[in-house]
């Protein structure tokens, strides 16, 4: 069976979304289907050595497509929308119309005309939602609900319109409520937060010094403003992990008790997890967060921001993960003082609710569980698919 993704940027990008498509490109290569995944493109700067994959992959799949080039693919970010397929609906059609299955990173033009006309051919198609979209734009003024309002008509009004159902994988229960708000069939919705991180591949120590780590890459949108702040107002054992635009300004701003270690291979990043306490995950939003997934792998008791769909998502609300507070310095600081105070309360029991945190967030989050529940969603929309 032919299995094309398409709508990520190119993979050399590294961004989220990115990494998803590959790993999902890898899991269903695994299963035996003959999977290409089509990059579509990538902002000037991040050109790098292409990689050789298990999968079939075509970077740039679409240079006739002017919305293909590095400016209209910033613009597009900063929209929240992919352009690509508004003039070239037929061409992308010609250049994807001979597999079986298709799975649309993102909702974007392109699924909007060609997935449309693919899934009224018969062909089964999966619309994902990796990254944030609407549901982030409907929790701000009323500006950004009224653009929100427009993205989805332009989007899914002639689906809904003409009663064409789609199923969606959506990343987090905030996602799911958007498309059962715009009245996608709740059966067609599969809230799966889609991952890698396989927590035996992690572990969790017993240290005596406390310690917060961040880790992922030192850009604004992850809340680099916050790493700067909690450097000027704290003495606390902080661990940078990652790289990106900030990194020097952070270098010259910290202070003693942080450690900036740039990018480590991931045997270090797991040691470094593992002897940490506490994961902060300031982002300014995120529709999961692979960071957060890893810390719970390690036992890390996360403190992310409110504004963030995805980590609030993982932390849920009974407090076992973590807990979502304002996005300030001071909020973030009055609980990690909470949590060291518990650990120097009683380091054993302590210890033991890492464990038992580590173990609960297995059963949710482990790449092996929710691998099954994405091969389940393509079987059960192949199946349906093939009944209508």
């Amino acid at each position: 069976m032919k299995l094309a993704i398409i709508g990520s940027m190119n993979l050399e990008f590294a961004g989220g979304g990115e990494e998803n498509a590959k790993d999902i490109a890898d899991l269903f290569t695994r299963q035996g289907y003959d999977v290409t995944l089509f990059g579509s493109g990538i902002p000037r700067g991040y050109e790098g050595k292409i990689k050789k994959y298990n999968f079939n992959y075509v970077p740039s799949a679409f240079p006739f497509d002017i919305m293909a080039s590095d400016t209209m693919l910033k613009v597009s970010k900063i929209l929240s929308i992919g352009l690509i397929g508004i003039y070239t609906s037929r061409k992308i059609y010609d250049e994807v119309k001979d597999f079986d299955v298709y799975y649309f990173i993102s909702p974007t033009i392109m699924f909007r005309t060609v997935g449309y006309r693919l899934i009224r051919e018969g062909k089964t198609v999966i619309l994902g939602n990796h990254g944030t979209f609407f549901e982030v734009l409907d929790t701000f003024g009323a500006l950004s609900r009224a653009y929100s309002r427009i993205l989805t008509k332009l989007i899914f009004h002639k689906f809904l319109k003409n009663g064409v159902k789609f199923f969606v994988h959506t990343q987090n229960k905030f996602q799911s409520q958007y498309y059962r708000k715009i009245k996608c069939s709740p059966e067609y919705i599969r809230e799966i937060p889609y991952n890698n991180v396989k927590f035996s591949n992690y572990g969790c120590f017993n240290n005596d010094e406390f310690s917060v780590v961040y880790l992922g890459r030192l850009v604004e949108s992850k809340g680099v403003d916050m790493l700067l702040a909690l450097e000027r107002m704290s003495n606390i054992n902080l661990h940078i992990i990652g790289k990106g635009p900030y990194m020097d300004k952070l270098i010259q701003m910290k202070n003693e008790n942080t450690v900036i270690h740039g990018y480590v291979p991931s045997e270090e990043k797991v040691r470094l997890l593992a002897g940490s306490d506490v994961m902060i995950v300031p982002s300014v939003n995120e529709s999961l967060s692979i960071s957060a997934i890893e810390g719970l792998a390690s036992g890390l008791y996360l403190i992310v921001s409110a504004t963030s769909m995805g980590p609030r998502y993982i932390v849920r609300q009974d407090n076992i993960f973590g807990i979502a507070v304002s996005r300030t310095p001071r909020a973030f600081l009055r609980e990690i003082e909470r949590i060291r105070a518990i650990k120097e309360r009683d380091k054993t029991d302590y210890y033991k609710e890492k464990m038992l945190r580590r173990d609960i967030a297995a059963k949710m989050f482990d790449a092996g569980i929710v691998d099954r529940q994405l091969i389940e969603l393509f079987k059960d929309a192949i199946s349906t698919t093939k009944n209508n």
